[in-house]
């Protein structure tokens, strides 16, 4: 969630990121964005949830803002959604945001008359709570002002009792959520500083309270909808990768992992390679974290500068290009396109924050073009036009790949192999990604920091097919009769 400013800031500071390059002097290209004009270069969309975070939408309402589809016509916010092509919608729970000087905006009562719209227009619910009786992300998780002066063990009944007493009055009105955040963007904590992450504590340790509230968050919501994907939430798609394991090993509960993801101008435009393009980054942290914890793993937050809706459809065209292609990617999610950059909540005012300036609407209330792609009328293809076969070291080119017709995302080559144990790597100069083999799974194609060379063990020299799976991340070899003979030597 970005409220004040474009650029997240996240523990990943604490932690270190890493990156995986092929080389140090290896320029960084981007995938062009093809013509779309052509409704046979579409995705099948079925299943991928394409939503949005419309949260401040009564209170816009309340103000007297209105919406306005393409055609000028005015049109309920909900069913503007559903206009455009998006298939979900999520919303935001405060606890009491009175006591925040909000106003009634996010608490139960609103969030059931917006879950109420939603449901009416035939779209799947994601229910985000904060634990917190305002904004909650990787700088702000306050405790609720009820819960202040509890013991730890009233504030984890004390919100579970808030899970499930908001939960429980959607299912009073017929409304089962799909999926239910515990919290939101909680790189530091929930509720804190009863959940907080401890970090003059070492490995799973550091985690013990957080889990307390995020476990009590996770079994309320499985007490009144056992069938929701409980998610937690992080802001930042790289800092899966330091949180859950020790989250995890710490007992902690979760179906999915949420991810936000803000791309930037200056990310989109770099040609560094140690500065890559924000989607090529986001879709490795996303494999990495899937092909880690065997869970899928949602985009819940994304946006991009409102006044470039140009360049915004062009990074969302590719943000959704690359996250489609991933099996366990289950959907993206808007947050708050119907903001135009220039509206904002009046208590902003009080704060000295500034309007959210990264929504997807004009200025007379009409959806920019940023918003084609969650139609999934203009996804297209982004596989690289072939794959590179370098030797061990990263130096030496050995074969180029090329894809295979009518198979999306596969390729193929025949490999010259002339010794006994061949090591190489597969690399999509195009988008500077390195695939390895998974180290447990050698079937496994990875990305990931820690991935092993792909290698042929063989009893004869000759030609080898090799086929890599960019959709299923796999790969095979397999020796060729016909075409190694007059080459093959036993060895």
């Amino acid at each position: 969630m970005k409220k004040l400013k474009y650029i997240f800031t996240t523990l990943a500071i604490l932690c270190g990121v890493m990156t995986t390059s092929c080389s140090a002097d290896e320029k960084t290209t981007f995938p062009e964005i093809e013509d779309s004009d052509d409704p046979t270069g579409d995705y099948d969309m079925t299943g991928f949830a394409r939503g949005a975070d419309i949260s401040w939408c009564t209170e816009m309402e309340a103000e007297g803002v209105k919406f306005y589809n393409i055609s000028g016509v005015e049109t309920d916010i909900f069913a503007l959604m559903k206009e455009i092509g998006m298939n979900a919608i999520r919303l935001r729970v405060w606890d009491n945001p009175k006591d925040y000087g909000y106003g009634p905006w996010c608490d139960k009562a609103d969030v059931v008359a917006k879950a109420k719209r939603a449901h009416a227009q035939g779209l799947d619910l994601m229910i985000d709570f904060h634990y917190s009786d305002c904004f909650a992300d990787p700088e702000h998780q306050n405790v609720p002002k009820a819960w202040v002066g509890m013991t730890m063990e009233q504030v984890k009944i004390a919100l579970a009792n808030h899970t499930k007493d908001v939960l429980q009055a959607l299912k009073n009105e017929g409304i089962s959520p799909k999926w239910v955040q515990v919290g939101n963007e909680t790189n530091s904590g929930i509720a804190m500083m009863y959940g907080k992450i401890d970090w003059d504590k070492s490995g799973p340790e550091r985690f013990t309270n957080y889990t307390i509230l995020s476990n009590a968050g996770y079994d309320a919501v499985k007490s009144v909808f056992p069938d929701a994907s409980v998610i937690v939430h992080l802001g930042g798609t790289e800092n899966a990768r330091w949180f859950f394991p020790d989250f995890k090993e710490s007992g902690g509960k979760f179906d999915m992992i949420g991810l936000s993801h803000y791309p930037t101008e200056e990310q989109w435009n770099s040609d560094a390679a140690d500065a890559t393009h924000s989607n090529i980054n986001a879709e490795k942290y996303v494999r990495e974290a899937i092909e880690q914890f065997n869970v899928p793993v949602m985009i819940c937050e994304t946006g991009f500068d409102v006044r470039k809706p140009g360049l915004a459809h062009e990074v969302m065209i590719d943000l959704f290009n690359r996250m489609k292609t991933i099996p366990q990617c289950p959907g993206i999610f808007y947050w708050e396109p119907q903001v135009d950059g220039i509206w904002k909540p009046a208590f902003y005012d009080n704060l000295g924050w500034g309007a959210y300036g990264m929504g997807a609407f004009t200025t007379d209330g009409k959806p920019t073009k940023a918003l084609d792609a969650f139609g999934g009328k203009t996804i297209v293809n982004h596989h690289p036009s072939h794959l590179k076969i370098y030797d061990k070291d990263g130096q030496n080119i050995l074969a180029t790949m090329l894809p295979v017709k009518n198979k999306d995302g596969v390729y193929s080559v025949q490999l010259n192999v002339s010794e006994p144990w061949m090591n190489f790597k597969v690399v999509d100069d195009e988008n500077n990604i390195c695939y390895g083999v998974d180290p447990n799974d050698k079937t496994k194609l990875s990305s990931s920091d820690d991935k092993w060379n792909l290698w042929i063990e063989n009893e004869r020299t000759g030609i080898y097919d090799v086929i890599v799976d960019l959709v299923n991340m796999n790969w095979s070899h397999a020796y060729n009769t016909e075409a190694s003979s007059g080459i093959e030597n036993p060895l």
